[in-house]
């Protein structure tokens, strides 16, 4: 399915993982307004990588190990605005630490979970969904070997992995600096959370909440003002 932005369009057609609500939120979000590279882990169909393409000057790496999702996410780039800074790499991204000789300012990922859960149905979708293929070990130490000094880690997780992740990514000296709590409606409790990580040690964690929908289920005035940049119905 295509999904058309005000400066972009995004196919998924294909993709293991859809457009959804957690990457554009990622996208939206993200710390990358002096940042000059960007690493993608799991980039899918690219739209967190395009999202932050428009929102910063930065050269964007987004490696996908499914190849299907990252045909379509050179694809995407390809006829994007941005094209000359944004490069979908095919691999997994134990292998592709091996190789990189490279850091980055700010790495992101929408990440592998349901950890806890049951399996998926599809192969695809159980490596793109369930860490097997990528477990939250391997991410922080692969975001570890590849952060710049000065940089910066941000991920988007269900709320109950919030503390194992926190605790994964202290063994690595990533250390969290921020978490945004994100309540689908003001009357539930958090199901998903923005944490973002970085190497030095933080005077204290600001922790905040964001509300994703209205009591009649429209969008909240938080989500319309973080996105109003990207969906062609707001101005």
């Amino acid at each position: 399915m295509a999904f058309s932005f005000k400066q972009f369009s995004v196919d998924d057609e294909g993709c293991t993982m859809k457009v959804g609500t957690d990457a554009v939120l990622l996208g939206a979000i993200a710390d990358c307004q002096s940042v000059k590279s960007i690493l993608d882990i799991g980039t899918g169909s690219g739209i967190i990588s395009l999202m932050l393409a428009q929102r910063s000057k930065a050269a964007i790496d987004g490696v996908e190990i499914d190849k299907d999702s990252y045909l379509k996410a050179r694809q995407n780039f390809r006829k994007s605005p941005w094209a000359k800074r944004l490069t979908a790499i095919h691999d997994s991204f134990q292998d592709y630490c091996k190789k990189a000789n490279t850091t980055y300012d700010l790495i992101v990922s929408n990440p592998p979970f349901f950890s806890k859960s049951f399996m998926p149905g599809s192969e695809e979708k159980r490596i793109s969904r369930h860490d097997e293929s990528l477990n939250f070990s391997d991410l922080v130490s692969g975001a570890e070997k590849l952060l710049a000094i000065s940089g910066q880690m941000m991920l988007i997780l269900p709320f109950l992995e919030k503390n194992r992740m926190i605790n994964i990514a202290g063994k690595h000296n990533l250390h969290l600096f921020s978490c945004l709590e994100i309540y689908p409606k003001a009357d539930k409790i958090p199901n998903r959370v923005i944490l973002q990580f970085r190497r030095e040690e933080p005077r204290s964690v600001e922790i905040n909440p964001f509300v994703l929908r209205n009591p009649d289920n429209s969008y909240s005035k938080s989500y319309l003002q973080i996105t109003k940049d990207f969906h062609p119905f707001l101005k």
